[in-house]
């Protein structure tokens, strides 16, 4: 089995980070075989643009989703965008790792969505992940009692773009996610009972 987590967040030495890390500890152990991109420390392009193809079907009037369209027919997507593309085809799981930043994920993860799940193969007449399952691990500032419908709105409010607009979009199959509350005040015991906590969730996905 195969899983690949991509990661969005500026310091591997972060909470994030130990979530990360957990994660991938924690599948190999039991026999999977695990890929990672850590979009902050690849410089992950965020923009999808013209500099997303080798050659451009139309360079007079650039239209993003006839380009992904062809470049999915004609091979002519960038070496970073394919190599998302064939890791997330080979996963039997994926994993996205990021805190919460302005109600959403933070830039670079966006901007991999818009690049990497493009029309002609993710969506739009063709699923190519469709079935796969997906987890998402969150980080959060406010505390779990401050994400209500009548306060905030819950996590599954704010993320519909997400788990919907995107996930249910292409087919996945989306798994509960796994939230940390209030991550910034948690102390060295509540993070290491998250941790534990955490694993024993990769292991019931294992």
């Amino acid at each position: 089995m195969k899983a690949h987590l991509v990661f969005a967040h500026p310091n591997l030495q972060s909470y994030n980070g130990k979530l990360r890390d957990t994660a991938i500890e924690t599948l190999e152990a039991n026999g999977w075989t695990v890929s990672v991109s850590d979009l902050f420390q690849m410089k992950f392009k965020a923009s999808a643009d013209e500099g997303d193809f080798t050659i451009l079907h139309n360079p007079q009037f650039f239209d993003l989703q006839t380009e992904q369209q062809i470049a999915i027919q004609k091979q002519t997507f960038t070496a970073d965008i394919q190599r998302e593309q064939q890791l997330l085809t080979e996963a039997d799981l994926i994993i996205f790792q990021f805190p919460l930043w302005w109600y959403s994920m933070p830039g670079v993860l966006k901007g991999y969505f818009d690049r990497v799940f493009s029309m002609g193969w993710a969506y739009g007449g063709h699923q190519a992940l469709a079935g796969k399952k997906v987890l998402v691990c969150m980080t959060t500032g406010a505390p779990d009692f401050a994400w209500t419908e009548e306060k905030r709105g819950t996590i599954k409010d704010i993320f519909k773009h997400l788990f919907i607009g995107i996930f249910g979009l292409c087919g996945l199959q989306t798994l509960e996610p796994f939230l940390v509350y209030g991550a910034k005040r948690h102390t060295e015991e509540d993070k290491t009972k998250t941790l534990e906590n955490y694993k024993g969730r990769i292991i019931e996905l294992a």
